[in-house]
């Protein structure tokens, strides 16, 4: 398709363009937790949750199954919010789109920083069904990224949109 790159972005990319990005953090954080939390009751499983953390309360009781299935409901839910919001930004141009694509991709690749030490959702599905640690979140963050990168190019947002983009995610991260 043709790449559009319609009028001024930086005038499109202001203040509410970085308010929604910082709203789309939350929100992919408190839907991905959510999902896990959900996924858990589902299942039967007495859960608790907190801003970043979903988790069942016995741990002891939970099959390797649960486990597996608690783990993928919020790495599913993250990508299927940027599946959705890549559709968004391609087919209708919807630049308030972009920020809830580059949360995901944000959210999942910190998630994967964070492995190193501490082995994230799709760090411990890896182990556990392909038995190396990072071919899950190599593969997520990686398809994640071609995403952002083509929905850049497509709304035409640079690099300065993406390192600001980068930024505020990590500040809300860090929050």
């Amino acid at each position: 398709g043709v790449i559009s790159h319609p009028g001024n972005v930086s005038r499109r990319t202001g203040a509410a363009f970085y308010g929604v990005l910082a709203l789309a953090a939350i929100v992919t954080t408190i839907v991905h937790e959510t999902a896990h939390y959900g996924m858990g009751l589902a299942l039967g499983h007495e859960m608790a949750m907190s801003f970043n953390q979903a988790h069942t309360v016995s741990e002891g009781l939970v099959s390797t199954r649960d486990v597996m299935l608690i783990a993928a409901a919020g790495p599913a839910i993250t990508i299927l919010q940027a599946a959705i919001a890549f559709v968004l930004i391609r087919g209708r141009a919807q630049l308030l789109a972009y920020p809830f694509l580059f949360a995901a991709w944000f959210m999942r690749f910190a998630a994967a920083i964070v492995s190193v030490s501490h082995p994230n959702d799709e760090a411990r599905l890896s182990i556990d069904l392909l038995g190396g640690m990072w071919w899950l979140p190599a593969a997520v963050v990686l398809r994640l990224l071609v995403l952002v990168w083509s929905a850049s190019r497509r709304r035409g947002l640079g690099w300065k949109t993406n390192l600001m983009c980068y930024l505020i995610c990590s500040a809300m991260t860090a929050a």
